[in-house]
């Protein structure tokens, strides 16, 4: 059997068409390439590192997941610190919040506030100090008892200048008389400072 020869002649009209269909059909499948399907690819390689950042950041998590109640916790806790400190060093000067402590004191004493007297608040490097001009009346042990009243305020606070007097207007009530009350037989006056946080 003889073999058929193919021959490529490219004046043949039909050769010419297919290979003007091949090129035509190349051409567009390279526009097509390069204009769909890269951009695509492109897409599809940031989504998959956007997914490997996620994933990592997930794993990130997840591994500290198991102390976010932990950290809740300590924060809670340091919160309730962090209050109770505010109470004893407060962020500014509370002078409402005193006189409402010292009148309380002073029902429990049996004391009379004759003088409050703000004075210039000192400034130091971490803090203020913030002082007060004061003066009671009272009795003896009355006076006693307001003073350790003071003592146990929640405000951490110091006295300075302490001046304890006898009243020379004093005189005894009528025993006889149940309206009629003693006049204070002791006068006091001190410096009180608190302290407040520099910011």
């Amino acid at each position: 059997m003889a073999k058929a020869k193919f021959k490529f002649n490219i004046k043949d009209p039909k050769v010419r068409n297919v290979l003007l269909i091949a090129l035509a059909a190349g051409c567009l499948g390279f526009i097509w390439y390069d204009y769909s399907f890269r951009p695509l690819q492109e897409r599809v390689a940031e989504l998959n590192r956007q997914k490997e950042k996620k994933e990592s950041e997930l794993r990130t998590i997840n591994a500290l997941k198991p102390q976010l109640n932990k950290l809740r916790r300590e924060t809670v806790e340091a919160t309730a610190k962090l209050d109770s400190l505010r109470n004893i060093f407060p962020d500014q000067k509370e002078v409402p919040r005193l006189i409402r402590e010292l009148t309380s004191v002073n029902r429990k004493s049996n004391i009379t506030t004759t003088r409050f007297n703000l004075m210039p608040d000192v400034e130091k490097e971490y803090y203020i100090e913030n002082k007060y001009n004061i003066g009671v009346a009272g009795d003896y042990h009355n006076l006693g008892e307001f003073f350790s009243y003071l003592a146990n305020f929640q405000l951490i606070i110091n006295l300075s200048n302490v001046s304890i007097n006898a009243n020379s207007s004093f005189t005894r009530a009528n025993p006889d008389d149940p309206v009629q009350e003693d006049s204070p037989s002791i006068l006091a006056t001190f410096e009180l400072t608190t302290f407040s946080s520099r910011r």
